[in-house]
């Protein structure tokens, strides 16, 4: 059922908390969560506004937060970027986490034909340690 603090909730930390997750299911897909995922997952959380408590929460109870896609071109590139990001911290691409990738893209509203075009750039970007506003302003 949840907390009365969860029921009184608002929308927008609602959603921050299931990007979030996405980020933690991304962290996870290749089995583990290393060092340097964690580091990036902290540094998410804390420009989330997220307390150790929600980051526990979502951690630990990921089906309880879905995806909320965002509304604005601006916003979706910017959590698949983060999404990017996450992917290529730990230095390896693993095909599950580039597949989780794809179906994020989907998820955000990208198309096939848009991700074929994005995602080779932003993952070189990503590689390369670009910043991610460096990133966003060439694609919107």
């Amino acid at each position: 059922m949840g907390t009365i603090a969860e029921l009184f909730e608002s929308g927008q930390k609602s959603t921050d908390k299931g990007m979030f997750n996405n980020l933690v299911m991304l962290a996870r897909v290749d089995g583990k969560i290393d060092d340097s995922e964690v580091k990036l997952l902290s540094r998410i959380a804390s420009r989330l506004s997220l307390t150790k408590e929600q980051v526990s929460e979502v951690i630990n109870n990921p089906n309880s937060y879905p995806m909320i896609p965002p509304t604005s071109n601006e916003d979706r590139f910017d959590r698949y970027i983060q999404f990017t990001q996450m992917m290529v911290i730990d230095g390896e691409v693993d095909p599950s986490e580039e597949n989780f990738l794809h179906k994020y893209g989907i998820t955000l509203g990208f198309t096939e034909e848009q991700l074929s075009e994005y995602t080779p750039a932003i993952l070189k970007d990503a590689i390369q340690g670009v910043d991610k506003r460096y990133i966003l302003e060439r694609f919107i």
